[in-house]
């Protein structure tokens, strides 16, 4: 497409500038295996990365995340075409450009199982100490109390709250969570069904190499108890209700599009290719890295615990 300028001359006209991407990573939905692919699309210089909570002592609360954006200078907010954490909804509101959420949803049974077990894995998470030391099984580490996420944790960061209790989420911050899905998210994935969600983002912002390895899977653990599904249930109601909405939406955008299918066979046959690929440049990097990063740790751990004068 052409323009022409004041003095008449004909010039190219300029491409619509593309919007800040918001990852709005939920914790346990595959976003480390996202974020992977995100990374490509991105220079380094244009990923602005708000700190996750469980990284550091001084870590921020995902109810906190937003007074501390508010904090980051406005030319650093307005140069992210990438903004990435366990954010809540309404970031956008402090991006000077225009921006578009996207997220993955997940089955709130799996998704409370996997965190539980992240901080049973996780020494340095700051609910590990307590679980271990008060010997919480499953089921009563739902019931606790003792952290949001184990109580309607998709529709209180999709609605933005910051407020309510454990235990008091209501269907008015269900039907808030879907309005802001349905008006302000590009895409909505799934991570049960990972690889189609992808196909969605490419298509929505005409990404190419979206080709992936698991990153950070949970490790199989024991069958849960039926009674122990039904307190996560029970005390994820509100966002299972969310989540049979967002799925049935998700079916439906691929029953409508009669060439998707076809597609989505092209991309897992093609990934199946990259695997052995992303293995060799990503995998056995990182857990390399992690080995020494805990050799690292432990070592200054012990160097902590024995003191100056141990230290001569």
């Amino acid at each position: 497409m052409t323009t022409r300028g004041e003095d008449g001359s004909v010039r190219a006209a300029e491409p619509r500038e593309a919007p800040t991407v918001i990852f709005l990573h939920i914790g346990k939905t595959a976003g480390t295996s996202l974020r992977k692919i995100l990374h490509r699309q991105f220079k380094a210089s244009e990923i602005l990365r708000v700190e996750t909570p469980w990284r550091n002592p001084e870590r921020l609360r995902r109810e906190e995340t937003l007074d501390y954006f508010a904090t980051l200078p406005e030319g650093r907010r307005a140069s992210a075409r990438l903004i990435e954490g366990h954010v809540i909804f309404g970031i956008h509101e402090l991006v000077p450009r225009p921006s578009t959420y996207i997220t993955l949803l997940r089955n709130p049974v799996a998704l409370t199982i996997s965190q539980y077990n992240f901080v049973l894995r996780r020494p340095r998470h700051w609910l590990h100490e307590r679980v271990v030391t008060e010997h919480m099984d499953l089921e009563r580490y739902v019931r606790s109390g003792i952290a949001l996420e184990t109580d309607n944790s998709q529709i209180r960061a999709l609605s933005g709250d910051r407020t309510t209790p454990f235990g008091g989420c209501t269907p008015a911050m269900l039907e808030e969570a879907k309005r802001n899905l349905t008006a302000r998210f590009s895409v909505v994935g799934l991570t049960e069904r990972f690889d189609e969600s992808l196909i969605f983002l490419k298509r929505a912002f005409g990404w190419s190499n979206v080709h992936y390895v698991r990153a950070n899977v949970s490790p199989r653990k024991d069958p849960v108890p039926p009674e122990t599904i039904g307190a996560i249930e029970e005390q994820n109601a509100l966002d299972l209700e969310l989540y049979r909405w967002a799925t049935e939406r998700f079916g439906a955008a691929i029953a409508a599009d009669p060439s998707f299918e076809e597609e989505y066979a092209r991309f897992r046959r093609s990934n199946s290719l990259y695997r052995p690929w992303g293995h060799l440049t990503t995998t056995y990097p990182q857990a390399i890295y992690d080995r020494f990063a805990k050799k690292r740790r432990g070592r200054r751990d012990a160097s902590n615990l024995q003191g100056p004068q141990s230290r001569g």
